[in-house]
């Protein structure tokens, strides 16, 4: 065989060998930024939630992400290629968006009230039945604390709600009213016959839902959640008129905790042509830098309530404020 087509034959068979290499799957994901949920609706405004989206890759795709400067990740199994997400964490991220739900719904609840988030879940009513009915409650309502006047104790389990009840006739209890379509209303506190109390089946707060987000995962989504859900519930337009975006899990307290991807959710929001990114305050230095040069406005903040006074301070619209 001549020189020239051994040499043919030798270059077909090794791009033949390195397609197929590169087409194989790899061990790395590629993060980016995904897209911007908008939930709620605000009179002028809008709230978005910022993912980023993780993608498996082949070789090929792996070689091209390193060469752009795009982050990869080694895929350790976490079932997160191909979705939305919003950092890693040690609880399932399914669990973690449900969590991230029901701790936006009671914080706005409270905060729309004009009180100091309680660090508990509450006690949600499964039940009401003999002399409880017509006491105010109904199945879905959340019991957030009891107590006399305005010493309430948080419930986190039934005997928290014995204790509160002990010796007296009537307690005040926090509730969180179930709305229309599984949506929760503004905190309000309640004087209740503790017979009525003591016929009311209580257990365990379930899953509750702030806005639906889909395939979304993740607890990062809490913060602008917490935010959309606290400006439903009040009058007036918090965004001002903005296009407001963000990231940021949060406590029953109300507190903004650390998420991951922040860079590839701030450029998720500068592609959507956002004007304002919520960060933790702990991630400033990341989201600014993934920012730098877009115009976009990044704000740090410790807490929801926090991230309410910034926007207050810069042209909210609302008696919030």
């Amino acid at each position: 065989m001549p020189l020239g087509r051994r040499v043919l034959y030798g270059v077909v068979a090794a791009f033949v060998v390195l397609t197929v290499f590169g087409m194989s799957g790899s061990p790395y994901n590629r993060v980016g930024p995904g897209p911007a949920i908008q939930v709620g609706r605000p009179e002028g405004g809008s709230w978005s939630v910022t993912t980023a989206r993780v993608q498996r890759s082949n070789w090929f795709q792996w070689g091209k992400a390193e060469l752009a400067g795009e982050r990869v990740i080694r895929d350790a199994g976490s079932g997160r290629g191909g979705g939305h997400g919003g950092g890693t964490g040690p609880a399932p991220v399914g669990d973690a968006m449900s969590t991230a739900q029901t701790h936006a719904a009671l914080v706005a609840a409270q905060l729309a009230a004009g009180r100091a988030p309680v660090s508990a879940a509450g006690l949600q009513v499964a039940a009401v039945s003999g002399p409880a009915r017509g006491g105010g409650l109904r199945p879905g309502d959340v019991l957030l604390a009891a107590g006399a006047g305005d010493d309430l104790a948080p419930l986190r389990a039934p005997a928290d709600l014995e204790t509160a009840t002990a010796g007296r006739r009537t307690v005040h209890v926090l509730v969180v009213p179930l709305m229309a379509a599984d949506t929760w209303g503004r905190a309000e506190v309640r004087r209740i016959p503790v017979g009525r109390l003591a016929a009311t089946q209580t257990g365990p707060t379930a899953s509750l839902t702030a806005y639906p987000l889909g395939p979304v995962e993740g607890p990062s989504a809490g913060l602008v959640l917490a935010l959309a859900r606290l400006d439903a519930l009040t009058p007036g337009d918090l965004t001002g008129g903005r296009r407001v975006a963000g990231t940021g899990a949060i406590g029953l307290d109300g507190e903004v905790t650390g998420v991951g991807d922040v860079p590839e959710k701030v450029r998720a929001a500068v592609k959507a042509r956002m004007d304002v990114f919520l960060v933790p305050v702990w991630q400033h230095s990341d989201a600014v830098a993934a920012a730098r040069g877009t115009g976009l406005r990044v704000v740090p903040v410790r807490t929801v309530s926090e991230a309410v006074h910034h926007l207050c301070a810069t042209e909210g619209r609302a008696p919030l404020c």
